[in-house]
């Protein structure tokens, strides 16, 4: 079966109910929405953190690419009385291709995010000393003279002067 009629979206016939000097104002507040409902976007499903590191012409480009086809496909809407046309699905088609480009591009930059400074650095090992037995005898059976010689009990571990 082939459609051989235009999709129509609304029987109602928009050049009627608007007039054309409102067109071009309405496609510009349009075009500044769909750029933050873009970024909001985006920064929800790619992640903030993979934005930040994003170069910048990445982010301008892109954004104003997903703007300006979801601008155009609002004026085609309206320039052929809300029917779908092929131009409308070039443009759709066109949106979804700069969004897997962006998908892609935010991808890269989560694939080769730098490391963490934190991790880098060497952290403290901290050495336990216990003596298997009863009191400060080592392994070989040796009392420790310099615990003996500070007087301190047998009970005290080397724990507690750490």
């Amino acid at each position: 079966m082939v459609l051989r009629a235009r999709a129509v979206i609304c029987s109602r016939d928009f050049k009627e109910i608007m007039t054309p000097r409102l067109i071009r104002p309405l496609l510009v507040v349009e075009f500044l929405i769909a750029v933050q409902v873009w970024l909001t976007f985006w920064s929800e499903v790619g992640g903030q953190y993979h934005l930040d590191l994003m170069f910048w012409p990445w982010k301008f480009g892109l954004t104003v690419a997903v703007a300006g086809l979801i601008t155009a496909i609002t004026a085609n809407l309206f320039a052929n009385a809300g029917a779908v046309t092929r131009r409308a699905l070039l443009y759709g088609v066109l949106l979804l291709g700069v969004m897997a480009v962006a998908g892609a591009v935010t991808y890269y930059y989560h694939m080769n995010e730098p490391t963490d400074e934190e991790n880098d650095e060497e952290q403290p090992t901290v050495t336990d000393l216990r003596c298997p037995g009863s009191g400060f005898q080592s392994a070989c059976g040796i009392q420790n003279k310099y615990f003996a010689e500070q007087g301190i009990a047998e009970t005290t571990t080397a724990r507690d002067f750490v």
